[in-house]
């Protein structure tokens, strides 16, 4: 039988995802040569033995953070697709989101990613590789929505895929350096009119 205070004790699984999430927040707001691993791991309630027990370096806690906010971004993307969302109306949402959470967080974290990546070798394999498994998904979008009708068949998925990554990326890029975005119902309106391009004439 366990003890009592192990089963409040958190688990690994558990552990690691508060390290990532502390990760996620102290490199978007300080900056990833700025952020200190004592400070993540103050910010997650644990200890820095903790972080040196889950993962290698600072690098890896970056890679691991960006494949963690993908990873949300996809599942989230995924409900839009169970409630009802036709698979056009997802890859809208992509283009169009500007949700708070993201102008927070999200954004920061890819520009300091693309930036640690072409300083750290490792950083640059990890964020290259979740970016192919998003621009994978994307491709399997267009492809859906190819199949219900919603795009046109003449069109190439995966380059289809890439503008819509090109659009996403750029606009956290846009906005971790806080470029004043333009009118927000003028970009829905100018999304509204590529989309509207894509489909079947």
């Amino acid at each position: 039988m366990p003890e009592p205070d192990s089963l409040s004790r958190p688990s690994g699984a558990q552990i690691r995802d508060r390290l990532i999430e502390a990760a996620a927040e102290e490199f978007a707001e300080r900056g990833y040569d700025r952020a200190r691993v004592q400070d993540i791991a103050r910010r997650a309630g644990l200890s820095t033995g903790a972080i040196y027990g889950n993962f290698r370096n600072k690098a890896e806690l970056l890679a691991e953070a960006v494949d963690y906010g993908l990873a949300s971004t996809s599942h989230r993307l995924g409900q839009a697709l169970d409630r009802g969302a036709s698979p056009a109306e997802v890859l809208r949402l992509i283009t169009t989101d500007s949700s708070g959470t993201r102008l927070r967080m999200w954004a920061p974290l890819v520009s300091e990613a693309l930036a640690a990546a072409r300083r750290d070798a490792e950083v640059a394999r990890r964020v290259h590789t979740a970016l192919g498994r998003v621009e994978s998904r994307l491709t399997d979008l267009v492809t859906l929505a190819q199949r219900d009708g919603s795009f046109s068949s003449e069109l190439d998925a995966a380059a289809c895929a890439r503008l819509m990554l090109c659009v996403s990326i750029g606009m956290d890029v846009l906005t971790a350096l806080s470029v004043e975005g333009p009118d927000h119902d003028g970009w829905l309106t100018l999304m509204h009119h590529l989309f509207a391009g894509l489909t079947n004439r």
